[in-house]
């Protein structure tokens, strides 16, 4: 195939540029004489193919125009447009989750606080490169990641009023970088740790918590589940009734995408996961029963569910509710997944079986990959490997 001319990929994302013939229509809506166009293709032969289809319905003035250009903005204003004007023509260019919006909002609130908000054709690469020192001065109590996600939100609606709007011939602050490192690597939970999670009013004493976010019984069985299953928060908050399953008198949990609004990370976290033998001992089955008995689909009939983010308000009470009882920062949910790895690792399981566990593709020759195929029951023999002294100790009463 031909190399496709005009094709070429900008901060991961494969672009096609096309130069308008004299006298063509959409002169009217591109003044600059080319049309710049995101591909969807995620590698470059991909991007090659969707390349050639757009180049045609640009040219034969098949081409939809999108919302933003069509509306456009009106030239009298052009020269004292703000960011803040390309963020609200953003938001309407394409459905957005309601966590970017606000995840952009907020940056868009800084780059105004410290720019003092001039007309975008007024801004200087300095002070580009300025807004990035002053994201990580220590006194802002920000991480490097947060800082750099700050900084890569402006330079993306830069980018826009760029490439999409046409109302900067460049983005000034295109190539200004954050390098960021993680400062906490996520790790197993220690049994102190445990013992002060599981020691808590909410296991101790079944207490219902007023919290919406905690969805009522949810905050009492899911940090279990993630202890005994190593599963992804989002995975559970998306249980339903019927993924709780028995297979010659062995009960599991099936992790699926085949309910409405399920979504899963990839392929490998299709999996089943035996039912650990004390959470059958702490009433889980009978839970589950007396919420189908209820007519209700999901599992966490009290759980409320963010779009696209299914565990993101159970995540944000979970993280409080630690702060709390005194687990500031790490560990947080997602290291139960580490904890179930590590537990394993140190009773002897294989890594190709630990894999199917937690749902991580598994690694290793044709061979290897025979574990995909093991039975439930070697599945339980590994899950029944989980020994914590803490819960097993004081996850006596039930909710």
């Amino acid at each position: 195939m031909a190399v496709n001319i005009g094709v070429f990929l900008r901060k991961n994302r494969y672009y096609l540029r096309v130069m308008l013939p004299n006298e063509h229509p959409l002169h009217a809506h591109y003044k600059s004489g080319k049309v710049v166009v995101s591909l969807k293709g995620n590698s470059f032969r991909e991007a090659q193919l969707e390349a050639n289809l757009k180049r045609a319905e640009i040219l034969s003035n098949q081409f939809v125009i999108p919302e933003a250009k069509r509306q456009g903005f009106d030239a009298s204003i052009t020269d004292k447009c703000y960011l803040r004007d390309v963020f609200d023509r953003w938001i309407k260019s394409q459905t957005r989750s309601h966590d970017s919006i606000n995840a952009c909002k907020r940056s868009l609130a800084l780059y105004e606080e410290f720019t003092l908000n001039p007309y975008i054709k007024d801004l200087t690469r300095a002070q580009g490169d300025g807004f990035r020192s002053w994201l990580q001065r220590p006194d802002r109590q920000t991480s490097s990641k947060t800082a750099r996600d700050r900084l890569v939100w402006v330079q993306s609606l830069l980018n826009y009023a760029t490439v999409e709007l046409e109302l900067l011939t460049k983005n000034p602050w295109q190539g200004i970088n954050l390098k960021y490192s993680t400062t906490q690597r996520r790790r197993p939970w220690t049994e102190d740790e445990l013992r002060t999670l599981f020691s808590s009013e909410v296991f101790t004493k079944g207490k219902a918590l007023k919290d919406w976010r905690a969805g009522g019984e949810a905050a009492y069985w899911l940090p279990i589940l993630g202890l005994y299953t190593g599963a992804r928060i989002s995975e559970l908050t998306q249980l339903r009734c019927s993924d709780i399953k028995t297979d010659s008198d062995i009960p599991y949990i099936e992790i699926t995408n085949d309910g409405i609004n399920q979504k899963l990370k990839t392929a490998a976290s299709n999996r089943k996961i035996p039912v650990h033998s004390l959470l059958i001992k702490l009433g889980f089955m009978e839970y589950v029963q007396r919420i189908q008995l209820g007519n209700h689909d999901s599992l966490w009939p009290k759980l409320p569910m963010r779009t696209n983010k299914a565990g993101g308000y159970f995540s944000n009470w979970f993280g409080e509710y630690r702060g709390k009882i005194g687990l500031i920062g790490y560990p947080d949910f997602h290291c139960f997944r580490h904890t179930v790895r590590t537990r394993l690792l140190e009773a002897d399981i294989k890594e190709q079986l630990i894999d199917m566990i937690v749902g991580h593709e598994i690694q290793g020759s044709t061979g290897a990959k025979v574990y995909s195929h093991r039975t439930l029951a070697t599945l339980r023999d590994a899950i029944e490997k989980l020994k914590f002294s803490s819960p097993e100790e004081l996850l006596q009463l039930k909710p």
